[in-house]
């Protein structure tokens, strides 16, 4: 028996953003266009872009600011769905290029409460994209990296807003909270996980023991599919747990179940996980 685990496929801001970059395909067909890192953290809708002729800019290969200056007056540029700082747009205007801001509406949410603060703790990955661009938005906002921690000194205030990259685990969010808690009494505290991402970290927590197998589709690239795979593990011990692109990686595993769950990241397409449904039915 095969199942899926819903919500799954494509978030509203993954939707958002690729049909954005359709359409600004058939707006400037004559134009030179660049998604500026990527769209979405998931190498099949990144193949899907460079079908319709969109190139993906490698942000890793120099600095960002040396890379926008490269671009001219015949491209157009497109930031990608996990935010962005201001600079880089600067740097275009400058230069005359013309782009389009595909950052998802929870992340713009985020963004605006950090904005607004007077001082920040942001709990992110160190060196993730939205994780970069929210410590741009506020000179006071400092990282609570979730593999190192925090070092508290830094801070000049005892009320800060605690705030978080969207795509985090609801469980290690919890535990951060409650530390910060018992140092800043004062603290104020914003949950900003995205709903499409906590709906589906709750389903995977609370699986029912009757399944053998769970396979999450998505990219390990992906923050937000590397935190179900963590819940999945933590959760459920005795469970056959894969996590696959697509279909062709599920074809190496040695793959054999009784009942079986299919769950997705945000940023991984129905098409893919209806190839995988299709078959897991007939092997």
């Amino acid at each position: 028996m095969v199942s899926l685990l819903k919500p799954i496929g494509h978030c509203f801001g993954v939707i958002k953003a690729i049909e954005l970059a359709r359409d600004i395909v058939s707006k400037y067909a004559d134009k030179n266009i660049y998604v500026f890192g990527l769209l979405v953290h998931n190498e099949e809708v990144t193949k899907y872009l460079e079908s319709l002729g969109i190139k993906t800019v490698d942000t890793s290969i120099d600095s960002p600011l040396n890379l926008l200056k490269k671009f001219t007056k015949d491209d157009i540029v497109i930031f990608t769905a996990h935010g962005h700082p201001k600079a880089y747009e600067e740097i275009l205007d400058s230069r005359g290029v013309t782009y389009f801001d595909a950052t998802c509406h929870k992340v713009k949410e985020c963004f605006k409460q950090i904005k607004e603060a007077n001082e920040v703790i942001y709990i992110g990955k160190m060196n993730h994209p939205e994780t970069n661009a929210a410590l741009t938005m506020n000179e006071k906002a400092h990282l609570y990296d979730i593999s190192k921690g925090f070092d508290y000194s830094v801070l000049s205030s005892d009320n800060p807003l605690v705030i978080n990259q969207t795509t985090l685990s609801f469980i290690e969010l919890d535990a951060i909270h409650q530390e910060i808690k018992n140092k800043l009494h004062d603290a104020i505290f914003a949950e900003e996980i995205c709903n499409a991402t906590l709906l589906r970290q709750i389903a995977i927590n609370e699986l029912d023991t009757d399944i053998d197998t769970l396979i999450i589709v998505g990219s390990k690239k992906s923050s937000n599919t590397m935190k179900l795979f963590d819940i999945a593990k933590l959760r459920h011990p005795d469970m056959q747990i894969l996590l696959v692109n697509n279909v062709d990686e599920l074809k190496e595993c040695h793959l054999v179940y009784k009942n079986a769950v299919i769950a997705s990241g945000t940023s991984t397409s129905i098409e893919t996980i209806k190839q995988i449904e299709h078959y897991l039915n007939n092997i």
